[in-house]
């Protein structure tokens, strides 16, 4: 019972000391700019703060909501494709995903007032879609993730274990170990080794992420003055993030083939790494706006934004799979583990809350003879982003964030000309959001270019398609750490990925 009871806590205290640790872009992911909600808004480059005039406003500028004469239901589907085309140590992988999701299902209307304007809207949108993807696959001459301290984790006989005990300990505990990646470790040699160091290993896999972010918006504008207007947009944010990456490492170039080698690792094959992770997240924020109209023709918009706060649970877990030339092949979820101290692939948690900086925003909006041009920006310092609340201490990308992120000025412009005759309305827009890490490249900045038409069904029914393409580059740490072998650090990077992304939005609007 007292071997148990050890056992388990030196279970706990591993558990706790290797857990796949967070990174910034855990945050970053709630915090980059949101898709932005209304086809029209959308095919405008989403230059709408100051020219929202539907239910989309509670996305835009709550404000603008006191614009509206009429009432509104409106239903949007969205259909998006993830195209990478990434490059691992001079080879190129092409990987593709495609999704499909309710956009919006939105309704606002006006309120009869004496004078002025009141109206008020509720709406459920689709704010973030994580659904990514890239592959990889080269032969690395220089390191190997088998060899990693990290992945190993070779802090030795720390507990001062009798051998056995050891063994039946890292049998629990170590993936390295269970799948035969390891020497034997013995009195002698306490500490665990491989035969990785020199590389040599085609490295490939597929990573691929899903889920996304939505929000339920509730919201109104009203008058304050002649051509003035405020308003107010409650959001609560609710959604999943899951990831998945197939790691994998092969001895394609017979490495380890020699007369001797007759025990495993020395007859490697091939190992199958497989990562998996799931986030429930949940938030709200809090939106203001305010709307100015000197004229007929010009608009003037701006908007406060507090920050989000989100509530994330996190849950990692890695498992894997081996085979030797000698027709052995080891699994993690197959091998038998000591039930006294618990299973091989434990579900690392860890609950956490990040809270994003504030935004501010502002919008121009000009219009004559059916014809609308709009522009906007918004601001925000995203080197103030902050984890806390934490199971697991994650205070270091605080400091990171300080260090590594900076102040991010989004803006766009669009345009929109009505042709009445025939009850036809074009659009077009482009939208810039730089990369939020400092010292970046341009060819990092997101980059959206949007095209939309809308057609009136009736005097009250208008069907609607846009179209955005959004293209940026961005990088993968596949691995980084200190190597077992030679205690340097190593690392395997997809130092390019060029990615594409197609988004087909259609609306459909009952207005009354």
């Amino acid at each position: 019972m007292l071997k148990t009871l050890t056992l388990s806590m030196i279970l706990v205290v591993y558990s706790l000391g290797t857990a796949h640790a967070q990174n910034l872009s855990d945050a970053l992911r709630l915090a980059k700019e949101p898709m932005g909600t209304g086809a029209r808004s959308i095919s405008m480059g989403g230059a709408a703060i100051a020219s929202a005039n539907d239910f989309s406003a509670l996305d835009w500028n709550p404000a603008a909501l006191t614009l509206m004469d009429f009432g509104e239901v409106n239903l949007s589907l969205l259909i998006r494709g993830h195209n990478s085309t990434a490059s691992f140590l001079g080879n190129t992988s092409v990987q593709t995903l495609t999704n499909t999701d309710l956009a919006s299902f939105g309704y606002a209307s006006p309120i009869q007032t004496v004078r002025g304007h009141l109206a008020f809207g509720i709406s459920y949108d689709r704010v973030q879609d994580y659904h990514t993807t890239y592959s990889f696959s080269a032969v690395n001459l220089n390191s190997s993730l088998l060899d990693t301290k990290r992945f190993v984790d070779n802090t030795g006989n720390r507990f001062g274990l009798s051998t056995a005990d050891y063994r039946s300990f890292l049998d629990a505990n170590n993936l390295a170990w269970a799948l035969f990646l390891t020497h034997d470790v013995d009195s002698a040699h306490p500490n665990l080794t491989t035969p990785f160091g020199n590389g040599g290993l085609l490295q490939s896999g597929t990573v691929t992420e899903e889920g996304g972010m939505n929000a339920l918006r509730f919201g109104g504008g009203i008058d304050v003055a002649e051509n003035l207007a405020v308003g107010a947009t409650v959001n609560v944010f609710f959604g999943n993030y899951n990831y998945r990456r197939v790691y994998s490492e092969k001895d394609v170039n017979n490495i380890f083939t020699a007369p001797n080698d007759t025990l495993p690792p020395d007859n490697f094959q091939s190992a199958q790494i497989i990562d998996t992770r799931s986030q429930s997240q949940a938030g709200f924020s809090l939106k203001l706006g305010l709307l100015a109209s000197p004229n007929d023709h010009l608009r003037f918009g701006f908007t406060f934004e507090t920050p989000e706060v989100f509530s994330v649970e996190d849950q990692f877990q890695r498992t894997g799979r081996t085979t030797f030339r000698d027709g052995s092949s080891h699994s993690s979820t197959d091998e038998l583990t000591n039930p006294d101290v618990g299973s091989l692939n434990p579900i690392i948690v860890n609950n956490y809350t990040v809270t994003t900086p504030m935004k501010f925003g502002a919008g121009i909006s000009f219009s004559l003879s059916g014809l609308t041009i709009s522009g906007d920006a918004d601001f925000s310092d995203l080197s103030q982003l902050r984890y806390s609340n934490e199971d697991v201490d994650l205070s270091d990308l605080n400091d990171s964030a300080r260090q590594n992120l900076g102040a991010v000025l989004n803006w766009r412009f669009g345009a929109e000309y009505v042709i009445k005759p025939i009850g036809l309305i074009l659009r077009a827009g482009f939208g810039l959001n730089p990369s939020p890490y400092k010292n970046d490249p341009s060819e990092y900045d997101t980059k959206n270019i949007s095209a939309g038409v809308g057609i009136l069904l009736s005097k009250s029914a208008i069907a609607e398609i846009t179209y955005r393409r959004t293209n940026y580059r961005t990088y993968h740490i596949l691995y980084n750490g200190e190597s077992l072998s030679t205690n340097k650090d190593v690392s395997a990077i997809v130092n390019a990925d060029d990615v594409i992304q197609n988004q087909v939005l259609v609306s459909f609007s009952f207005r009354f």
